[in-house]
């Protein structure tokens, strides 16, 4: 990337970890709608590459949908908030890969998140498509993580996880095209918040939100700033739209929710709930497609996710509501 990384960005990591000899510093990404920086450096204290977060958000920061309320900027601030939260309080009582906090500081709507590098840790190489095979990689690190917080309460992040939940995408709802789907967007909401079991969800759990070994064997996640409780098919249904062609998702949708849930019997050990878990979360795997349905018709209509899958799956899910 050409783009350099901003001057308060590099003085600001040197200073939280005390190391005024950091160099080679890389740009990762530019922060959704401009609220930041992350990026790669060497510390010579540590004598290891690092990786920070730089949260600077500004409230008339652009947005490249056009959303750029003060709700959607407090929603966005409060997402790196949550995401720091993670990384102290959670992240290290999980046997799903992640980053591990190095260092962090927070003023007002300012973040800094200092992480290992997971490049470090073997997770290498990136991927915008997977294949089936690819893809079980994440399916497993979902059962995993989701088996490793089952039934957490989740104090400290999102009450409800996901970044499209209903409670905080209102606007975007009230923007949507009247049909059924708006209708009953409420009830959709309502059946996965009151379901028996619940876990922690990673929230944004696209295929760009994972990394993954140079076998493709194993992979590791990003990004947690919209974790919290949730179902574990939330997660799975927004992975597999994100990672698989349309005809893959056609055709192996059950394939990935087999393997989901297989693994997801392996790394809990409550063996007699487990399949009540299953039961559950499969019958709302429909509910949760319309559920991030009903997110994208309001907030991008034109969106290549509104595939005809994924509206068979919300038609289901309809014709039980009705």
């Amino acid at each position: 990337m050409n783009q350099p990384i901003h001057p308060s960005v590099s003085q600001w990591i040197s200073r939280v970890i005390d190391d005024a000899r950091i160099t080679d510093f890389t740009l990762l990404q530019t922060l959704w709608s401009g609220y930041g920086q992350c990026c790669r450096f060497f510390s010579p204290n540590a004598n290891q590459y690092l990786v920070a977060k730089a949260v600077q958000a500004q409230p008339a920061s652009a947005h490249p949908k056009g959303w750029n309320d003060a709700h959607s900027h407090q929603r966005k601030c409060k997402s790196y908030q949550i995401e720091q939260y993670f990384y102290q309080h959670y992240a290290t009582c999980s046997r799903a890969f992640t980053p591990q906090l190095i260092a962090c500081e927070r003023h007002g709507d300012h973040a800094l998140t200092i992480m290992s590098d997971l490049n470090v840790a073997g997770f290498s190489q990136r991927h915008s498509k997977l294949t089936i095979e690819q893809a079980k990689p994440v399916l497993e690190w979902l059962a995993c993580f989701h088996a490793d917080f089952m039934q957490t309460n989740g104090h400290g992040l999102w009450a409800a996880g996901t970044y499209w939940h209903l409670s905080t995408r209102q606007r975007e709802w009230q923007t949507m095209a009247t049909g059924l789907l708006k209708q009953h967007a409420p009830a959709i909401s309502r059946q996965l918040d009151e379901a028996r079991f619940t876990t922690l969800v990673h929230g944004d759990a696209k295929v760009a939100n994972f990394c993954f070994d140079p076998a493709a064997s194993k992979a590791a996640a990003v990004d947690f700033q919209y974790v919290g409780k949730g179902i574990g098919v939330q997660d799975v249904a927004y992975f597999i739209g994100s990672a698989l062609n349309t005809d893959d998702q056609l055709y192996f949708t059950e394939h990935c929710l087999d393997y989901y849930f297989a693994a997801l019997r392996r790394y809990w050990r409550s063996r007699i709930e487990v399949h009540a878990v299953e039961q559950e979360w499969r019958g709302l795997y429909a509910v949760a497609c319309a559920d991030f349905q009903r997110f994208l018709e309001g907030w991008s209509p034109g969106h290549h996710k509104l595939n005809s899958v994924l509206n068979s799956y919300t038609c289901r899910a309809l014709a039980a509501v009705k």
